[in-house]
Parts: C-alpha cells; sequence; structure tokens
C-alpha cells in the first residue's frame, strides 16, 4: 500500500502546483503566503501521522497522502512566490471594466479620465511604497580584527527570513554585511580565558516588530566572510529564504545548519581531515557539494525525502558512502535529517 500511496502523492503533487502556478499568472490568487510558510511544521505533523497510519496498515494513510500531497506544494509554492505582484487581481479588474465601457458606448471620456486618474494613483501609491522601503533599509558592517593566536574559532548565525551567504575569505576574523529594513542585527564575540578560542555571534535583535509587507517586499540579507586560517566550527540556524554556504576556503571540523522552508546550496571543501556535517531541516531543497577526493558517508533520515544521491552507493540502514570512502586520507560525514525536502549531493 505504501508504494501505491507513495505514487498517489507524487501525482496530486505536481498536479496542484500545476494548478497553483496556473491560478498565478491568471491572476486568481490573492493570498498571504508568508504565513502559509510560517505553517511548515504542520506539514512535519502531517508526514508523521501519515508514517504511522502506513506502518500499521490503516487505511486512513490514504486520506492523510492526499492531505500532504495538496499542503506540501501549496506550502512550497507559497515561499517561492512571495514577491509576487499583488496588484494582478486589481490589474485584470480594470481591463474588465474598460470592456464593459466599449460594450456599453455610454460616458466613456468619463470613463476614460477615470481610468487614468486611477492608473496615476497606483503608480503614484507603488512609487511612495518603493520610496519608503528604500528609506526603511538599514546597511550595517561587522568585523572583528585577526590575531596571530587564533588557531580555532566558532561562528553561530541565526537569521529568520531572507538570504544569507557565506563567501571568500578575508584577512579579518569576520567580516559580515548586514541589510535589512525589519529590525536589525547585533554581533559579539567572546574569547575563552584558556584556550584564546572566540566565539563570534551575529544574530537578529531581540527587539519584537510587527512586519506589514503591504509597504513593500521584506528585506533581509547577510553577508559573511571568514578568516581562513583558523579551524572553524559552525552553527547556522536560518528561517525561510535562501542560503548560499560556500565554506570550501575554510577548515571545517564541525557544520550545524537548521532551516525551516529554504532552498539551500551547500558548498564543502576538503581543509579539514575530519568534518562533521548535520542538517537538520523542514520543508526545503538541499544541494550538498563534496569534493571528489572527500571520502563521505552519508547518513539519511526523514520522512518524505526526493534524494538524487547518484555517486553513492547504498550500505544500508539509511547510510551511503562515495566511491574510494575506506581508503580517503580525508573523511567527512553528513548526517541529513529533512522533513518534507529535496537532498541533492553532487561531488565535484
Amino acid at each position: 500500500m505504501r508504494r501505491r500511496n507513495n505514487g498517489l502523492f507524487w501525482g496530486i503533487f505536481l498536479l496542484t502546483f500545476g494548478v497553483l502556478f496556473l491560478a498565478r499568472r491568471a491572476g486568481w490568487l490573492d493570498v498571504n503566503w508568508h504565513s502559509l510558510v510560517d505553517l511548515w511544521p504542520v506539514l512535519l505533523i502531517l508526514a508523521g501521522i501519515n508514517i504511522i497510519l502506513e506502518r500499521r496498515g490503516s487505511a486512513a494513510a490514504f486520506v492523510t497522502t492526499i492531505m500532504l500531497a495538496v499542503a506540501v506544494p501549496t506550502t512550497l509554492f507559497g515561499f517561492f512566490a512571495h514577491d509576487r505582484d499583488r496588484y494582478g487581481v486589481r490589474w485584470n479588474h480594470d481591463d474588465d471594466e474598460e470592456d464593459n465601457n466599449d460594450r456599453d458606448g455610454d460616458d466613456e471620456d468619463t470613463e476614460s479620465d477615470d481610468d487614468n486618474h486611477d492608473e496615476n494613483t497606483d503608480e503614484a501609491y507603488q512609487s511612495e511604497r518603493q520610496r519608503r522601503v528604500t528609506d526603511n533599509v538599514q546597511a550595517n558592517t561587522f568585523s572583528e580584527s585577526m590575531t596571530a593566536d587564533t588557531r580555532e574559532a566558532v561562528l553561530k548565525l541565526a537569521g529568520g527570513a531572507g538570504r544569507f551567504t557565506i563567501s571568500d575569505p578575508t584577512a579579518e576574523l569576520i567580516k559580515a554585511d548586514t541589510r535589512q529594513n525589519v529590525g536589525s542585527y547585533s554581533m559579539s564575540v567572546d574569547r575563552d580565558a584558556t584556550t584564546r578560542i572566540p566565539t563570534i555571534e551575529l544574530k537578529p535583535t531581540d527587539e519584537h516588530h510587527n512586519i506589514d509587507l503591504s509597504d513593500g517586499k521584506l528585506e533581509n540579507r547577510v553577508d559573511v566572510h571568514l578568516n581562513a586560517r583558523p579551524v572553524w566550527t559552525m552553527d547556522i540556524a536560518l528561517g525561510a529564504g535562501q542560503g548560499d554556504l560556500d565554506v570550501s576556503a575554510y577548515a571545517v571540523r564541525s557544520l550545524k545548519l537548521a532551516a525551516g522552508a529554504a532552498d539551500l546550496d551547500l558548498k564543502l571543501g576538503a581543509k579539514a581531515d575530519v568534518s562533521d556535517v548535520k542538517l537538520d531541516v523542514g520543508a526545503a531543497s538541499v544541494t550538498v557539494r563534496v569534493p571528489k577526493e572527500v571520502g563521505c558517508r552519508i547518513k539519511k533520515d526523514g520522512a518524505l525525502n526526493l534524494d538524487q544521491l547518484d555517486d553513492f552507493s547504498d550500505v544500508g540502514g539509511g547510510e551511503f558512502v562515495s566511491p574510494g570512502y575506506d581508503a580517503a586520507a580525508k573523511k567527512m560525514t553528513i548526517r541529513f535529517d529533512g522533513g518534507i525536502s529535496r537532498f541533492k549531493v553532487v561531488r565535484y
């Protein structure tokens, strides 16, 4: 029954996704997608119930499978559609009024003037909205100097909905640029009195803000650059959004990455002899890039995952190994725990 339900799930999943995109193009949707994205933990609950029912052979698993097949693409679509044009429905409505006026043939000049006034009002409102968004954007730069005795370092990065990047090294211990129109970020650096190991914590402030997206889209971007000399321990917790995390230039001993509804691209390197990577995600699309010279073992656990591990051998128990794993001089372990997600590992 599980195989039949899997086929049912993906069939309804694709059908729902297609209908949503078609409805969006036709201007039939006027939904607060951000509120749907915030409900992604409900998908994990549904997935857990579905697994329990399937393993018990209950006929009710048929119902939960259908619910998941509709809820999952709706939530994912909400994440990818947050930048949609909220004026699409109004524009179609204005077109319909113009068609009716052409057919009636009455008061054409008056209606034309009203339409022009409405268009000018819309343009003025959109211009004012964009100006307010631009004026409210805060840009900050955080940095900490590198010291000669720093051999190890710890990075703790937290963020809500937005885009987060880690890229090219810097001569500083850390350099981070932030841009946001809601709230602000803070950074602290604490050095252990004995080991002198610095712990860097970059996170949003604890202030509570009422987010009103009617005045423009939410902007939250964090770009991080680290020093390549220390051996790094990283703990990253993200909400919804996009993560482009290229840590291939750094010696990463341990990396923990938690995310909700997100699109993640993680590029790992071969600087450390042994690396431990733990990924804990909700409704997400995750691509991990691993050097071919590193022996990689994947330990996977999750409810409904679409995996692409073409170059790995299945050794049973949810574990996969790369070719030549035992003979590799450097080794890496990736632990993946996903709710409803797409998980892909690429060897480069």
